[in-house]
């Protein structure tokens, strides 16, 4: 059974989501997880300044009162060369997915961490190859793929794969059943609710009411 998991590395709703889908992972190997990043900010030259630093740490108190998920709300990223772009992420998961494909979830996770938790630039290429080389992937190696036409290419299809099934916020998941796009979930839930919602999947080729949490869209997913 192949289910899509359109995320981003960058989308606070889908680091409070990882707990469960981790738990998906787990406790469901029959299920094929498809990991795709959405890309709901990508290219963005949005800089965090004080208003913008707000508005994110509202929401990720948000994001920490629902999934228990911790955040360090001192935002040692911040610089003035940063910008929330949210497409080199999405590339770096691109590449691992290419290099170490059974690892894709493990880099998502790493990176969600070292941008929440760690307060690191996520969208420095420096940053994202020392992660890879956590899961034993060269350096050079991720660089020379990270930097490549091919995979800036592949990483814009995922973006444009994701407005093809009309995906419209992040966390989503969902299944392509005879051509049709089924969604499975919408936005953030905690487990509990999702093994309900799978499920019922899992038992009926038709899931007549998808269950909807709290979720994101446009470039309001890194809330």
């Amino acid at each position: 059974m192949k289910l899509f998991y359109f995320t981003d590395p960058m989308c606070s709703w889908c680091y409070g989501f990882s707990p469960a889908v981790k738990k998906l992972k787990e406790n469901y190997p029959e299920i094929d997880l498809q990991i795709i990043s959405g890309g709901f900010s990508p290219y963005s030259q949005q800089v965090v300044d004080q208003d913008y630093k707000e508005f994110l740490a509202f929401h990720w108190t948000n994001v920490n009162q629902r999934s228990g998920q911790f955040f360090d709300h001192s935002m040692k990223f911040i610089s003035d060369s940063f910008r929330y772009d949210t497409e080199p992420s999405s590339r770096a998961l691109t590449v691992v997915q290419e290099l170490s494909p059974k690892q894709d979830f493990d880099y998502l996770s790493l990176m969600q961490k070292a941008f929440y938790v760690d307060g690191k630039d996520i969208t420095n290429d420096t940053v994202l190859a020392a992660l890879a080389e956590e899961l034993g992937i060269e350096k050079n190696t991720f660089l020379d793929r990270f930097h490549s036409e091919e995979m800036k290419q592949k990483t814009n299809h995922g973006f444009q794969f994701s407005r093809q099934l009309g995906v419209q916020g992040f966390p989503t998941l969902l299944t392509l059943e005879n051509g049709t796009v089924k969604v499975i979930t919408r936005g953030f839930q905690d487990y509990r609710s999702l093994k309900v919602t799978v499920d019922n999947w899992l038992s009926s080729a038709n899931v007549t009411a998808p269950n909807s949490g709290q979720s994101c869209s446009g470039d309001t997913c890194e809330c």
